[in-house]
C-alpha cells in the first residue's frame, strides 16, 4: 500500500474510532480552542511521512536503532517547553533505556542511504514534539479530544498531499484497507489514548521510558507466531528496559 494512503486510512480509522468512544460516553466533541493542537496534528503529519520515507530507504533493523535518539529528543523538549526536571535517575534511566532498546533491536543495521538517515534522524523528533505538546494540550482538555483532532488533522493534511503525489490513488488494495483497519484500532487509537490519557499523570519524559518496553512486548506475543530467537542480547536487551521502566515508576511513587 501507498504510504501516504495508509497514513490517510490510519489516521481517518483512529479518529473515527476516538469519535465512537466520546459519543459512546455520552458527551459531545469538545473543540480544542488551543491554537496548539494544529501544531499537533503538523508534527504527526510529517512524523509518518518521513517514518515511511525512512523505511523505504534502509532496513528496519538501521531505522529502528537511530529511533532510539527519540527519547532524548523528548527530555530535551519537555525541559524547554514544559520545564520538566530531570533528575539524576533520569538520565541512569535514559542511558540504560537507550541501551536496551538497541540490544534487543538486534540485527546488522546499513547506513547506505543519506536521505534515509537523514528521514530516520527527523521523524522521532516530530514524534517527541507530538508528545509534548500532547502533554501541554491534555492539561486543559480531555485526552480522547486531544487524540481525536491529532488524527482529524493529520488525515486532512495527508489526504492533501496525496493529491500533489503521482498515482498516490491509483491503486489501493482491498486487504490493505482490512490490515489498516485493525492497526488503526490498536495503535493509532487504543495505543495513544493509554498514552495519551498517561501524561495527564506523569512527565512526557518518564511516560516515554516506561513506552520503550514496546519491542519487548512485542517479542514476547510475537514468540507464539514467528519464528524468533531469543539470545542474550536480547535477554540483556529486555533486562535493561525492565530496570530502566522500575527506575521510572519507583522515582514517581515517591513523588507521589
Amino acid at each position: 500500500m501507498n504510504a501516504v494512503v495508509g497514513g490517510v486510512l490510519t489516521s481517518t480509522f483512529a479518529a473515527l474510532f476516538n469519535l465512537i468512544l466520546i459519543m459512546v460516553t455520552y458527551r459531545k466533541v469538545a473543540i480544542v480552542k488551543d491554537k496548539m493542537v494544529l501544531l499537533l496534528g503538523i508534527t504527526n503529519t510529517v512524523g509518518v511521512l518521513l517514518q515511511y520515507i525512512a523505511l523505504s530507504m534502509l532496513s528496519p533493523v538501521t531505522v529502528t536503532l537511530i529511533a532510539r535518539i527519540y527519547l532524548v529528543y523528548v527530555f530535551l523538549l519537555g525541559g524547554l517547553f514544559l520545564k520538566e526536571r530531570i533528575h539524576g535517575w533520569d538520565y541512569v534511566a535514559i542511558v540504560i533505556c537507550i541501551a536496551g532498546s538497541i540490544l534487543v533491536s538486534s540485527g546488522r543495521a546499513q547506513f547506505d542511504s543519506a536521505l534515509g538517515i537523514l528521514c530516520a534522524f527527523i521523524y522521532p523528533f516530530m514524534y517527541a514534539a507530538n508528545n509534548v505538546i500532547a502533554k501541554y494540550l491534555v492539561h486543559d482538555d480531555h485526552p480522547a479530544d486531544v487524540l481525536f483532532f491529532n488524527h482529524l488533522i493529520s488525515a486532512l493534511l495527508l489526504l492533501s498531499a496525496g493529491f500533489f503525489i503521482p498515482h498516490t490513488y491509483s491503486s489501493v488494495p482491498l486487504s490493505g484497507v482490512a490490515f489498516n483497519f485493525g492497526g488503526a484500532f490498536f495503535n493509532g487509537f487504543l495505543s495513544l489514548l493509554l498514552f495519551y490519557t498517561s501524561l495527564k499523570y506523569i512527565t512526557a519524559g518518564k511516560a516515554n521510558i516506561v513506552r520503550a518496553l514496546g519491542p519487548l512486548v512485542v517479542i514476547i506475543y510475537s514468540y507464539f507466531f514467528f519464528p524468533i530467537t531469543i539470545n542474550l542480547q536480547i535477554i540483556v536487551g529486555a533486562l535493561l528496559l525492565i530496570t530502566a521502566t522500575a527506575i521510572v515508576t519507583i522515582k514517581q511513587k515517591d513523588a507521589i
